[in-house]
This record gives structure tokens, C-alpha cells and sequence, in this order.
């Protein structure tokens, strides 16, 4: 796992279409709890049809609502990117995931400053874009 601390949205983004840049990824965002939104950036919120896993797990066994998985292309990272507020108001984390796999691969968790990376291989790439990327994972993490 690579731990990448970015607190700033904008950068979180631009992680996400790094990665995004090498593999067939969809992307979607996963919703708070408490979170009443039908729809994120433009995309409609379902109950996670496809199964996917999410990043976030809640105590009392809640499942979280999900925007319409859609493929990581440039047009809809910035359509994300352009719903900065809607996101924070109501999104824990945006994921993106390998076509026809349930595991994510990459998750930015927002409110955290968080980003997690799941392949490992990852690492070089990411500290050469510039990213404080870490197998280690931070201490107050």
C-alpha cells in the first residue's frame, strides 16, 4: 500500500489522473452516511449495483451510496474537479477501479488528506510527479 499525504483537492485530482493515465479505469465517488444527494458532478447516485468495494467501512455495517461508476477519462476528472464543494459536502472519498475488478485500486479520502494506492509498483512514479508517497504509512494515519 503507498500513502500519499495531499491535502490540497486540486493535487488529489491530478493523483488520480496520473494514475488513471496507465490502465482502463473507472471512477466514482462514494458517499457520507448521512449524505441525501441524488446526484455528484453530474453523475446520479445508486446503491453500488455493481458491487464494488468501498474504501470506507462503517461501524454499524452501513453500505454507502455511490455516483454511476463512469470511465477515468480527462473530461470526467475534471467534471469532479469543477464539483469541489459538492464533493466535500457530501462524498468520503473519490475511487478509481480497474475495469471488471470490485477491489479499488486508488482512493482519495478528501477530508483526510489521504490518498491510498493499492499497487506498490506505483511508488517511483508518484515521487517523481512531485507526490509525498510512502509504503510507510503516516503516524497519526
Amino acid at each position: 500500500m503507498i500513502y500519499v499525504e495531499e491535502i490540497d483537492f486540486t493535487r488529489q485530482i491530478d493523483l488520480l489522473s496520473l494514475l488513471s493515465l496507465s490502465n482502463d479505469f473507472e471512477i466514482c465517488a462514494w458517499l457520507y452516511p448521512e449524505s441525501e444527494a441524488t446526484e455528484i458532478a453530474g453523475y446520479p447516485v445508486t446503491e453500488n449495483p455493481r458491487g464494488k468495494s468501498a474504501v470506507t467501512t462503517y461501524e454499524n455495517g452501513h453500505t454507502p451510496k455511490v455516483t454511476k461508476l463512469v470511465n477515468a477519462e480527462s473530461k470526467i476528472l475534471n467534471a469532479f474537479s469543477s464539483s469541489k464543494n459538492e464533493l466535500k459536502k457530501n462524498c468520503d472519498s473519490l475511487t478509481l477501479y480497474r475495469n471488471n475488478d470490485s477491489s479499488w485500486y486508488v482512493a482519495t479520502i478528501g477530508h483526510e488528506g489521504m490518498c491510498l494506492v493499492q499497487d506498490d509498483r506505483q511508488l517511483t512514479n508518484l515521487i517523481n510527479a512531485g507526490f509525498n508517497a510512502s509504503t510507510e504509512a503516516p503516524s497519526w494515519w
